[in-house]
Formats: C-alpha cells, structure tokens, sequence
C-alpha cells in the first residue's frame, strides 16, 4: 500500500496529467459531435433551436478562428503567469514547495480545460471548407466551441483569483499543514495510548551486513516483505534506515542476526524491499510535512524578508500537527511474522525526534526574535494534555529547556528575556500539572 501511496503522490504532482486527460476527452467530444452530432437535434423545432449556430461554413471559419486566436492569448498568458507566481513561490517560500503547486488539482483543470479547447476548436475547425452547404456545417459542434470558449474566460477569472490567493503565506501554510495532516491520518493508527514496546534482545548472533547500493532517499521501506524473507531464511533484520534517509551506496543499512549470511538471492530481494530515489516522498516519511513547514518559516526568519508573523502561523500549524501525532501510535519498530516471531526491527521517527525536527531549525534561527520564541514557548505549553507518557513528555521539557538556553544566550533585551523565560516557565508548569492528573487518574 505504501508503494501504491508513492506512486499516487507521484501522479498527482504531475502538472502533465490532467491536461492530457482532458484534452482527450475533447478530442473524442469534438470526433463524436462531428460524426454523430446531426442525430441530436433531430425533432427539434426551429423556434427550440434559437441557440444554436446558424451561419454557414465561411463564417464558421472566420469564428473558429478567431476564437482560437483568442483561446492561444489567454493560454499564453496562464502560462506566463504560472512561471512568475512560481518563481516568486521558490524565491519566498522555498523551492521545494514547487511541487505544492504543481498538485492544485484545480490549476491542472483550469490548464486542461484551455487545452482541451483548444484542441477541440482545431478538430472542428480542419472540417469546414466552402464546399459544405448550409446543412452539412456541424452546428452543434461550432456551438460547442464557443460554450467552451465562454467557460474558458470565466476560467481565466478564476485562475488569476486562484494564483493571487495561492501566494499569501498564510494560505501556503495552510495548504501544506492540511497535507501534513492528511500524511499523519494515512500513517498512524487512530488507536491512541499504546506505548512503544521495548526492543527485544536480538538473540542470534551477527551473520552480516547488507548495502543497498544505491545513493538516494529512501521513499518507501516494504517492512512486510522483510518479515517474509527474514522468516523464510530464519533470521532477524534489524533496519538501520528509514524513509526520509539519504544513503550512500555502501553502509551497514540492514544488519542481519542469525546463524549464517544470506546467499546473493535473498541479499537482493532485501535490497528490493527498499525504493530509493532522487527526492523525498510523504509515503512513509512523517518528517516531510514537518521540513516543508520549517522551511516557510525558515525563509520567513531570513535578513532578506524578515517576516516572523509567517513563522509565527509556521509555529501554530506545526503544534496542531505535533497534537495529531501524539494522540495516535507511531510508527511500529518491531515487526513479528504469523508464528508472532521478531523478524524485523526497524528505525522509525520517535516523539523526540518529531519535536526536533519542527522546533530546533525554527528556535535556532529565531533566537533574537522574542515574538517567536514567546510564540514556541506557548505551543509546546498547549500540548500538556497529549502528553500521555514520560517519553513525550521529556521531549517537550527538553524542547523547553533548550528554548530557555538560547533565550538566555540570545542579545536580547532583559524585558524580553525574561517575558520569553516567564512562558518557559508557564508552559514547563502546565505539562507538570497535567502530568501530576494523569498519574492521579490512574492511581
């Protein structure tokens, strides 16, 4: 399922496939009306038909045209436009949030609507010669042609009110921490409250190590095909990588426990549990959402746009996020076959290695920024109550404690210092009471 879900992903960041869909789709519009269009308006009155195109072929040709002249205008300047709002997206938000845009379900309709017209318009337009008499024009496809053309300008309107909204930070942020939380609903498991469970000894004794040998990221790891060739060579896979890595080709990346090595068949199929490419995916990765949203807020902190109300929205998104995620399971670390034998120990992301990555490139860059770090303080604070275990909750305080540290060294103001440390201290103060509940509740 996690291939299918690379693959998907993959396809929807396609800004080609849409548009050819839709062009199809009017080519076989415009070869069905041209062929078979006649029979629709059999019955049909003269008084029934005063919407439809009446003109003979000469003055059809002259429309065509000119419709298709107007159509080539508009699709050059979405074109255009397209390239600036992207260019100013990468030089303000981040490049890899190119992608992003590229997914907008409704810019590939709008693109494949101007397409497909055009397309259409081309189609009918090769039929009309001056031989055809009156009743050999096709009308209702020449009608056809202008109703598309009437949506495309009001398409045109939407599209410049679509991209003019697109590049608002705030509607960036937005758009990338609902896929974020679409990602965490995908991943984790909606049952809440299962602790981690320890790892287990790993039993037998080293018999090898295994490179993938290939460089790249690791976009999806196939765990269940791991656990059917650890149970089939009677070993155990402890996995020193997982999605989101960059790997050199050679490494210790699966480390083999057993009796003996595995022979060159089954080192392949491992290696083929394992898809590496030239980027990045949000299949497997829990960490992708979170450094799309660190990055906005990392070109919003930069001495060139100086913008921390951007990181500021950044901060709130990303502690929504974090809420999310600790009150569902994580990821599993300990995969057993049907016999309920471990065959595969894997690296996953843990709670504290999920604060890391939203918080730390965010406090680092903000330190002379109280705003922010006022602003981090109060997120971690408003946690408290998903705190549900000690681990999670020593990643927040310590979260908290390596925000107190750079407040203390940051050259701040002392009037700031000490309102961004009083935050500290009130968010420290709530993880504790709802801490101290917990452990009351359960007593």
């Amino acid at each position: 399922m996690d291939r299918i879900r690379n693959i998907t992903v993959w396809l929807r960041a396609q800004l080609w496939l849409i548009p050819l869909l839709m062009s199809i789709l009017a080519l076989a519009l415009a070869w069905w009306l041209l062929t078979s269009g006649a029979a629709l308006l059999e019955g049909w009155t003269d008084p029934d038909l005063w919407w439809l195109y009446s003109g003979d072929a000469r003055s059809a040709r002259d429309l065509l045209s000119s419709l298709l002249s107007g159509l080539m205008t508009m699709t050059s300047l979405i074109v255009s436009v397209t390239f600036v709002i992207l260019t100013l997206a990468a030089n303000q938000l981040g490049p890899r949030l190119i992608a992003t845009f590229m997914a907008d379900r409704q810019i590939q309709v709008v693109l494949g609507l101007f397409l497909g017209t055009i397309l259409y318009v081309l189609m009918v337009l090769r039929t009309l010669n001056d031989t055809l008499g009156s009743e050999g024009v096709p009308h209702i496809a020449v009608t056809i042609g202008s109703i598309l053309t009437t949506i495309c300008l009001f398409a045109l309107l939407f599209y410049v009110h679509k991209i003019a909204r697109a590049i608002i930070a705030d509607n960036v942020v937005a758009r990338v921490a609902d896929d974020l939380g679409n990602d965490i609903r995908s991943m984790l498991p909606e049952e809440a409250g299962q602790a981690e469970p320890a790892l287990p000894d790993l039993g037998p004794p080293r018999a090898g190590a295994i490179s993938l040998d290939r460089a790249g990221y690791i976009q999806v790891v196939d765990y269940g095909g791991l656990v059917s060739i650890a149970g089939r060579e009677g070993v155990l896979l402890e996995v020193n990588v997982r999605a989101g890595h960059f790997i050199l080709r050679n490494g210790e990346h699966v480390v083999v426990h057993g009796k003996r090595p595995l022979n060159r068949e089954a080192v392949e199929a491992v290696r083929g549990a394992f898809l590496v490419d030239g980027e990045r995916t949000p299949a497997q990765d829990l960490e992708y959402g979170l450094r799309q949203l660190v990055e906005i807020a990392l070109r919003a902190l930069s001495p060139g746009i100086n913008d921390p109300y951007t990181a500021v929205a950044v901060i709130d998104r990303l502690g929504a996020a974090l809420e999310e995620i600790l009150q569902r399971s994580l990821q599993p670390t300990v995969w057993r076959d049907k016999d309920g034998e471990v065959r595969v120990i894997a690296q996953r992301s843990d709670v504290q290695g999920l604060t890391d990555a939203a918080f730390d490139a965010i406090r680092q860059a903000a330190g002379e920024l109280p705003t922010v770090l006022i602003r981090m303080a109060d997120v971690l604070g408003q946690l408290a109550p998903v705190l549900r275990s000690a681990p999670m909750r020593e990643a927040v305080v310590g979260h908290l404690a390596k925000l107190a540290e750079t407040a203390k060294e940051a050259p701040l103001a002392p009037s700031d210092r000490e309102a961004v440390l009083a935050r500290i201290e009130q968010a420290r103060i709530a993880i504790t009471a709802h801490s101290r509940k917990g452990t009351l509740h359960l007593l």
